[in-house]
């Protein structure tokens, strides 16, 4: 018997975060989850207002602010400290979506990036990464934990803590401080009683509807200027009342997603149905393929890009020295084969990030593999060197334009990370983790420098 109430009293105790029963029907939560509740509200509201207003690039910006502001404010308040890795990618949130109110050079990317790394960023505040809260080989498991299982997963959770139905008493915050010292559960009361009076509040609004709906016209065929009043009234009603009912309805979503994102990270509630050993265990069942197999697949791969090399080696290289072949503009020249080149890059990335899946021996006990990855990295780097001196001879002839800058910087950043495969089959150091960072970085230069005066700038000195 004093089992059971020890049993009891221990589920009712205030959780931590980093103690919090995982995957648990009940909720631990204090006065600051019942306050950004409401916070939340704005925050799904201003999403939809900002995708349906016509400013969307300058509401972009004021949401970016607004997002960023509120989670930071809640996992600070709550007594998370954030180290170095939260600050870094809470720069890289920033430098995504504020810029855009002033100018932006890609904005279907630059809207989808910040919606994807928004979503890993509150994981990452939250230290709720596989890899002990750091940017790893893990990334696009921790991108799928942000974007779909924790948010999905507590998408309830918003409408429960509003209700009060915490399924036991007031939790502590994340410090484990106390509670003001009141009575366990005299806050839960309160709370209870506030969102009660909401609740009368807005059921004596809707008793009310229909005697307005009687007097309303009395009174204004009684008086000409209250008529006048009620008529532009109406008429702003009209025009305005229906746009902002469908935005809040369309927000209710909104808000239970971003909601359930930040609860259920800060509560680490659902955050373990990713985790390393699955996704170990996975990968090892994958590795099917012999070796044998893969080697001669790989050799095949590279031999053809050895013969393609060696008999297009004069008009590939040509633009090495700025030399032009004979019968073809510089428009031609820097086109023809230039995309099909980068496409060949970019799967010849896929065609590594395979091998070293599907192999049956591991890379760090597979020699040949090793040598093999470093072959193909070199022959794509070669071919990544050819496509830019081609695009760079494009350029010096009619100047920048922004496709041809994002298409240069994705170059330069795939021959960064095949220089990195080559020293990974030597010596072991986070390769994913510092691809990920670097093209972080790149893509945030490309939103926060004025890329379009830039280039406006560079045309009009060249030319």
């Amino acid at each position: 018997m004093n089992k059971e109430n020890q049993d009891m009293a221990g589920s009712q105790s205030g959780l931590s975060c980093e103690s919090a029963p995982k995957n648990s029907p009940s909720l631990v939560t204090d006065k600051t989850d019942r306050g950004f509740v409401w916070i939340y509200f704005i925050l799904g509201y201003m999403f939809i207002y900002t995708f349906t207003s016509g400013d969307f690039d300058v509401w972009f910006s004021v949401f970016t602010a607004l997002y960023v502001t509120a989670v930071l404010v809640y996992v600070l308040v709550k007594g998370r400290k954030l180290n170095k890795e939260s600050w870094f990618w809470t720069g890289i949130v920033l430098a995504i979506g504020l810029p855009y109110g002033f100018w932006s050079v890609m904005p279907g990317p630059q809207t989808l990036a910040f919606i994807v790394t928004a979503a890993y960023w509150t994981l990452v505040v939250n230290g709720c990464l596989l890899d002990n809260g750091k940017t790893s080989q893990w990334v696009m498991f921790d991108m799928l934990n942000a974007l779909f299982v924790v948010p999905f997963c507590n998408f309830l959770c918003h409408g429960r803590v509003l209700l009060g139905t915490n399924g036991g008493k007031n939790g502590g915050n994340a410090g484990g401080e106390a509670q003001e010292g009141k009575e366990p559960g005299e806050e839960t009361k309160a709370f209870e009683q506030v969102n009660r009076r909401v609740l009368y509040v807005g059921l004596g609004l809707v008793i009310s509807l229909p005697v307005l709906v009687i007097v309303i016209p009395l009174l204004s065929n009684a008086d000409a200027g209250f008529q006048k009043l009620m008529l532009n009234s109406g008429m702003y009603i009209e025009e305005h009342f229906l746009f902002t009912f469908v935005r809040f309805i369309l927000s209710l979503p909104v808000t239970f997603y971003l909601f359930g994102l930040v609860f259920g990270g800060f509560y680490r509630r659902d955050t373990d149905r990713i985790d390393q050993k699955r996704i170990t265990i996975m990968g090892e069942s994958v590795r099917v393929v012999p070796d044998a197999a893969m080697y001669t697949a790989l050799i095949v791969v590279c031999t053809v890009y050895v013969l393609f090399i060696g008999l297009q080696g004069k008009y590939l290289f040509s633009a090495f020295v700025g030399i032009r072949p004979e019968g073809f503009t510089y428009a031609e020249y820097a086109r023809r084969g230039f995309f099909e080149l980068c496409q060949t890059a970019a799967l010849n990335l896929l065609l590594l990030l395979g091998a070293n899946i599907f192999s049956k021996t591991v890379r760090d006990k597979n020699r040949g593999l090793r040598w093999l990855n470093v072959v193909l990295s070199v022959l794509t780097l070669l071919l990544i060197t050819t496509a830019m001196s081609k695009m760079g001879m494009y350029i010096a002839a009619y100047g920048l334009t922004v496709k041809r800058i994002l298409t240069m910087v994705f170059m330069i950043w795939m021959a960064l990370v095949f220089i990195l495969v080559i020293a990974r089959q030597w010596k072991s150091f986070p390769l994913t983790r510092i691809c990920v960072l670097t093209g972080a970085v790149m893509f945030c230069l490309l939103c926060v420098l004025p890329v379009g005066e830039m280039i406006d700038s560079y045309n009009r000195w060249r030319f």
